[in-house]
């Protein structure tokens, strides 16, 4: 514990004081390489972040919020495009390049903004209840896993997938609700309804965690996709959340990284593309619950072969169910502990 405290004091000083060099950089110098340039020494900080922790829940999300999107959104912002602009207040760009949040700009006209001495209150509500929702299903998993023994093995990596949603659902919302309420302002949903598609267009364009789709389409999909065509530029982003996955794992597992994660993202992509091609030549169009079966089906079966064998193979799912026993017990003994003396939880 001592360790991982020590881990996130850290995180806290350097993350705010890189997002403040980058911007006052920013606001000097012109997109392109000179800015490209200056904020370069920031980069190694937001890779070596994730090694200071030795809980893989801390570790992953850390990779996820730092090496992966502060990265993305600084080169995007030297390049002068993504969801960063040096314009913006210092607390709003330390949070939105340190976090996996994006501010709604079309709230309001540019006019009624400046006009405006308050901002108008964030919708909690938006994030309170993915965050109630989450963590009660997250509890259930957390009792039914150990009565799962009998269940077909795709069977018990549905319910991983459930889980890493829930728990994903459960941080970014938290994280959107706690930014939400000091910047006074409407936060994007990072997910809509990923466990019910129909679709696997819909589910990575649409669907699933949006924030990193944004910097993938920004970062790989429209610059391919205007020098060799649409289909291009859905492999390439494809690829590139494919290797970014391979750095996942090399930090999960502190293992050299076999591919997996491509291939599993790669093949994705080809599908993506078929699918598209069969519904424009009017091949597929099946009802709504055969295509609800066939995709949960496909995305099972890949997720638990290319995308969880991996990681299972290495024990890192025994560790993060382990952790994440953990967490809910320490939540529960709080809990237990506050509601007490007013003989709500006398039963628990």
């Amino acid at each position: 514990m001592a360790s991982e405290l020590r881990a996130m004091a850290w995180t806290v000083l350097l993350v705010p004081a890189c997002a403040w060099y980058a911007r006052s950089a920013c606001r000097r110098l012109r997109p392109g390489l000179p800015r490209l340039a200056a904020l370069s020494p920031t980069f190694p900080v937001f890779v070596y972040l994730p090694c200071l922790f030795n809980s893989l829940h801390f570790r992953l999300f850390s990779t996820f919020f730092h090496t992966w999107l502060t990265i993305n959104k600084l080169v995007l912002l030297a390049l002068g495009i993504g969801p960063l602009h040096p314009s913006l207040p210092l607390v709003p760009f330390v949070l939105c390049s340190s976090l996996p949040i994006k501010l709604r700009l079309d709230q309001q006209p540019p006019a009624a903004k400046r006009a405006s001495s308050s901002p108008p209150p964030p919708p909690l509500a938006d994030f309170l209840r993915p965050c109630a929702r989450s963590f009660l299903f997250l509890s259930c998993l957390a009792v039914a896993y150990p009565h799962t023994g009998w269940l077909p093995v795709y069977a018990v990596h549905f319910l991983y997938c459930v889980q890493v949603f829930l728990t994903l659902d459960l941080v970014l919302s938290s994280v959107a609700l706690a930014s939400a309420t000091v910047l006074g302002a409407g936060l994007e949903r990072q997910f809509n309804t990923p466990l019910a598609v129909v679709s696997l267009n819909d589910f990575w364009g649409r669907q699933w965690n949006l924030m990193a789709v944004d910097l993938l389409r920004a970062s790989a999909y429209e610059p391919v996709r205007a020098r060799w065509g649409r289909d291009a530029g859905v492999l390439a982003a494809f690829l590139m959340s494919g290797l970014l996955h391979e750095l996942l794992y090399l930090y999960l597992t502190l293992r050299r990284p076999r591919g997996e994660m491509v291939l599993f993202f790669m093949l994705h992509g080809v599908s993506q593309i078929a699918e598209r091609w069969a519904r424009a030549a009017g091949l597929w169009r099946p009802p709504k619950v055969a295509a609800y079966l066939l995709v949960s089906t496909f995305m099972v079966v890949t997720i638990s072969e290319l995308f969880f064998g991996p990681f299972m193979r290495a024990g890192a799912d025994v560790r993060l169910m382990q952790e994440a026993a953990a967490m809910l017990q320490l939540i529960m003994g709080v809990s237990r502990r506050l509601l007490r003396p007013f003989g709500v939880v006398s039963s628990l």
